[in-house]
This record gives structure tokens, C-alpha cells and sequence, in this order.
């Protein structure tokens, strides 16, 4: 009997190994983001409180919001890309180092922006604005009511929410600050007209009226959004590799198939892993391409509106975080399909010509 018991306690010490050692079982490593649950709730009625917003900022970006497109290339330029996104409006793309910068623009309008950049005025905020002092100077709710024409949309922040991507409300405009975790600073600010956050739905919703519908792509445009979403991948996150005085990362094309491809598989199978059912692992489809490298990582995630609650995402994840920001990294591939986002890390292998230059 004494025998049976030592047995029995060897094997449930060598499964406990098994369990965490095996490398099959990484899906924590998927991020899965809040609009993978959350549903909008019709309201049967709604009592109009005829709240007073604060008052819209006089200078910063949020000023060119519902403006002209004219107004930010006046200011601006000509943008380095303009994607094109599922919800219909473009992403007019400033990505230069220093100076990063996004606009939504729907039909020659300025309907959203967003930077991390504190070169920018994002007024009445500052990107490194740290999250004590952000509370100190605004009066938050943790209900924002928006209303488009005849519709209401009441959205509602939860805890987690009001610590990381807190909503706020101005005469005609709408903030959402996006908190890094780690340094409890303000990292990102994006701000945007009611009609635009109607149609994100990035909190918990209840409204009164019809849901803003955003248009439904044909496979052909799906697939340049998709294109335009890895691009826009790789540049925030060398943006915020930048601003933590890390070398950019290079891209590859071949890492980059490697990641939409992988996208692409998880939607189409149905899965959420770094292990692919007909693929394999990520150093089996490294391998199949034949790339040389020394190290290599990968970021998953699933269920975010856009590329950019993806990053901030995975910033505040400490896993992803790691890879997102470490230093022995060179190259990258960014690759998504609909929304599922894969993102290849890799140390590039010296080969000898290299090490003779």
C-alpha cells in the first residue's frame, strides 16, 4: 500500500511538470479583447437628463474634429498612407518617427485622431501625463450618453475600464485616453465624434433608437483591410518602440505571409493558438519558410474594434509586453484577417557574410 502511495504521488509530480512545462499549452498568449462579448442592449426608454458637457478644448487636435480633411493636410501634409478600414471611414497614416499620427476621415471629414505623441497637442491632456494627475483635473462618469440624430447610446465603463481606457465627454467630442499599466501614465489619446463612437461600440451599450451599422466589406476590400491592419500594426509598434528609445524593427516579407497567413488560419479553422492543426507551432511554420533566426516570438489577440485597442491591449499584458519591447529583437511580420492579429517577432540569424562586413 505504501508502495501504491509513493506511485501515485511521483506521477501526479511528474503531470504537474508536464502541465506547465508543455509548450503546447500557451493560449494564455492569445489576448482577447472586451468586444469579443459585449452586446448592445435596446433600452425601452430613456429619461433625458439634459446634462451639461464640459467644454470642448479650444486648441489641440480634438479641434479639428468634423473639420475638412483640407484642415490636416494644411497642417500636416500629405499623409505617408491612407487605409482603408471596415467601418467605411480611411485612416490617413502620418508615421513618421517623432511624429506619429492617425485621422479617420469619412467623406473629406475629420472624424477621429489619434497620437502618442507627445510632441502633439493633445490638449486639455499631454501624452506622459501621469493617471493621478489625469483624475485630478476631470470629473469622470462612469456612464457616457451619446446621441446621433434621433438615436441614444448609453455606454458604460467598467473598473478595468476606468484604469486603462477611460471615456470622457465634451461639447461635441469624445476622448478616449489610453493608460499604460506599467508606468500609470497616459500613452495614447484618441479622440473622435459621437457618431464614430456609436458605430465602435467599444464599451458596454444600451440604446434607445437603431444601431449605427458599420458597411460590410466585399472579399476583395476585406482583404486590403486586412493589409492595411498588419500595416498598421507595425507601425505603433515601432512607434511605442521608438518612444521607449528601443531600435524600429525591421519587416519581412516573409515574416509578414507568415502572420497573415496564420490570421487567416485561426479564422477559417475556428482556433486560437500559436499551435495550428495543420501548420504546427510557430518554429514549424518559421522552419517551412525557411527563415534563419536565433530567437523568436509571436503576439496573438482576438476581438478588438481596430489595430490600435489590439497594441494598447497587448502593452498592458505582460507577456506581450515583454515581446513587444524586447531589445534583441531586429525584424517583424504583422499580419491580420478580419479580427484576428498575429505579430512575428525574430532575432535575424548573422550569417557569415554579414559578420565579415
Amino acid at each position: 500500500m505504501k508502495t501504491l502511495f509513493r506511485i501515485l504521488i511521483v506521477a501526479t509530480f511528474l503531470g504537474i511538470i508536464y502541465y506547465y512545462s508543455n509548450d503546447a499549452k500557451n493560449e494564455y498568449d492569445l489576448l482577447e479583447g472586451p468586444n469579443q462579448t459585449l452586446q448592445a442592449i435596446p433600452k425601452l426608454d430613456y429619461t433625458d437628463l439634459d446634462e451639461e458637457a464640459i467644454p470642448r478644448p479650444k486648441t489641440g487636435i480634438s479641434t479639428l474634429i468634423d473639420t475638412s480633411s483640407d484642415e490636416i493636410v494644411a497642417r500636416y501634409g500629405t499623409p505617408s498612407r491612407i487605409d482603408i478600414t471596415s467601418y467605411g471611414y480611411e485612416w490617413w497614416v502620418y508615421n513618421e518617427t517623432g511624429n506619429f499620427l492617425m485621422v479617420g476621415v469619412w467623406d473629406g471629414i475629420v472624424t477621429q485622431l489619434y497620437t502618442n505623441e507627445e510632441s502633439i497637442d493633445v490638449a486639455p491632456y499631454s501624452i506622459g501625463q501621469t493617471l493621478n494627475d489625469i483624475y485630478r483635473m476631470t470629473i469622470f462618469e462612469s456612464e457616457v450618453t451619446v446621441k446621433v440624430d434621433d438615436n441614444v447610446y448609453m455606454f458604460s465603463m467598467n473598473e478595468e475600464d476606468m484604469q486603462s481606457r477611460i471615456l470622457v465627454e465634451y461639447e461635441g467630442v469624445y476622448a478616449q485616453l489610453y493608460i499604460d499599466y506599467e508606468s500609470q501614465k497616459l500613452s495614447g489619446i484618441r479622440f473622435m465624434n459621437g457618431q464614430t463612437l456609436a458605430m465602435h461600440q467599444p464599451y458596454e451599450l444600451q440604446f434607445v433608437g437603431d444601431l449605427i451599422e458599420s458597411p460590410t466589406p466585399s472579399s476583395f476590400l476585406q482583404m486590403e483591410i486586412n493589409l492595411a491592419n498588419a500595416n498598421q500594426l507595425a507601425d505603433l509598434v515601432n512607434a511605442y518602440r521608438t518612444k521607449m528609445d528601443l531600435p524600429k524593427l525591421t519587416q519581412l516579407n516573409s515574416l509578414n505571409f507568415l502572420a497573415s497567413a496564420h490570421s487567416e488560419d485561426m479564422f477559417l479553422e475556428n482556433f486560437v493558438s500559436h499551435n495550428s492543426p495543420t501548420y504546427g507551432s510557430l518554429t514549424d511554420r518559421l522552419d517551412s519558410q525557411q527563415i534563419e533566426y536565433e530567437l523568436s516570438a509571436e503576439n496573438l489577440a482576438t476581438g478588438y474594434l481596430d489595430v490600435i485597442e489590439v497594441v494598447h491591449g497587448w502593452m498592458n499584458s505582460t507577456d506581450h509586453r515583454e515581446v513587444m519591447f524586447d531589445e534583441a529583437y531586429t525584424h517583424i511580420g504583422s499580419g491580420a484577417f478580419v479580427n484576428y492579429y498575429t505579430q512575428v517577432y525574430i532575432e535575424k540569424k548573422l550569417t557569415e557574410a554579414s559578420l565579415i562586413q
